[in-house]
């Protein structure tokens, strides 16, 4: 990639500027050109279409030969994207916009994990909102554009999906499980779950419980240790639904592996860890949350997209699966359908977590080793 010094830079797009050449450069609000910004990102002052960093770099590359035509070098697609992932965060446009997304996942992370941790206590958005240091108005907004909901759905949401945890997972009298939840009455509890649902507590619970079906064994019982552990922390992203697309997932982990190059010492004790916080028979796919992250001491402060996330301490199933990642589905599957409809317990809560004992860039696909955590209660 030896190529020739390229500046100026576009700040919106990292083309080089052709700064003698007019009908190139971007317009300001009063129609003088701009010495900043090309022609296609600017006009009038205005940014000529709203859409992310990534997506910035994805058209780039898309067009990678007419960048190299403009910019008068010899990129291929994958050294472009590595070029651009590398100039575009250090430019105006994308400096700005980081600032400001950094201020809103930290205020927004601060109030989900407050959530979690007092889900069936009184939450009211206004206070939440003034905890996060941002107006009612603006935190609204914000809360949306992050999660994709409202923030008083997203509670009411988060709170009937562990009630149906509950229902499928142990066998706690339904009028139990009325009392955990924040509704004023049974019959308004009733009634928001069979809205969200589409089905009663009692109706939902024959539907879905955590029963073998299984008429003859796999013969691949996974074996369990029984163990208490200490609450634990972990330095967190979210993935989402990112796991779709193998490139942005891929720059997720490498950005969890800048900052534990940054912030962490060498610790043994800073383990990789996949959490994740719900049900998968309860939530709906697309609204699951999923972190990749690393253990941590007390002491670490998470910020922007980091989020410092809690493993709740207590009795585990911990579980030891051997070789791809790809297997790990089928071998939840046989940890539910076999495993728990023959032991005394029961899953406690829909948090569960892996830990990666090792990693793919030392260790061979079939040796790969992975613990699964799923909390238990009697």
């Amino acid at each position: 990639m030896n190529q020739p010094v390229e500046k100026p830079y576009c700040q919106s797009c990292g083309m080089p500027l052709h700064l003698d050449t007019k009908e190139y450069l971007g317009t300001n609000a009063n129609h003088s050109h701009s010495g900043e910004y090309c022609h296609y990102c600017l006009k009038d002052g205005e940014y000529t279409v709203d859409i992310s960093m990534d997506e910035m770099v994805d058209i780039w590359v898309k067009y990678t030969d007419k960048y190299n035509w403009y910019s008068g070098t010899g990129y291929t697609p994958q050294e472009l994207r590595i070029l651009l992932n590398k100039r575009l965060p250090t430019l105006k446009r994308w400096r700005q916009k980081e600032v400001t997304q950094h201020v809103h996942y930290e205020a927004v992370n601060w109030v989900r994990t407050y959530i979690d941790r007092n889900l069936f206590q009184e939450l009211i958005p206004e206070q939440l909102a003034e905890m996060s240091n941002l107006s009612f108005y603006y935190f609204r907004k914000v809360f949306r554009s992050i999660t994709g909901e409202n923030i008083g759905a997203y509670i009411q949401r988060l709170r009937l999906e562990y009630i149906a945890h509950l229902l499928i997972a142990t066998a706690q009298p339904i009028e139990e499980l009325g009392t955990q939840a924040n509704y004023q009455t049974k019959f308004s509890l009733a009634k928001a779950f069979k809205k969200h649902f589409g089905v009663s507590m009692s109706e939902y619970r024959r539907k879905y419980r955590f029963v073998s079906t299984i008429e003859q064994k796999s013969g691949n019982m996974p074996e369990a240790e029984i163990r208490r552990i200490n609450t634990r922390k972990a330095i967190c992203m979210e993935v989402g639904d990112t796991f779709r697309d193998k490139h942005a997932y891929v720059g997720i982990w490498n950005q969890l592996l800048h900052y534990k190059e940054i912030h962490l010492l060498k610790n043994p004790d800073n383990r990789f860890v996949c959490i994740s916080p719900d049900n998968p028979v309860v939530t709906q796919i697309e609204q699951r949350r999923f972190y990749i992250g690393i253990t941590v001491g007390e002491s670490i402060k998470a910020d922007g997209k980091f989020s410092l996330q809690e493993i709740p301490g207590g009795m585990y199933a911990v579980f030891r699966h051997k070789g791809s990642y790809s297997g790990l589905p089928d071998f939840y599957r046989t940890v539910y359908d076999e495993w728990f409809p023959d032991s005394i317990y029961h899953q406690k809560h829909p948090l569960t977590f892996e830990v990666y004992l090792n990693t793919p860039d030392g260790t061979s696909v079939d040796e790969l080793l992975t613990e699964v955590y799923i909390p238990i209660d009697k």
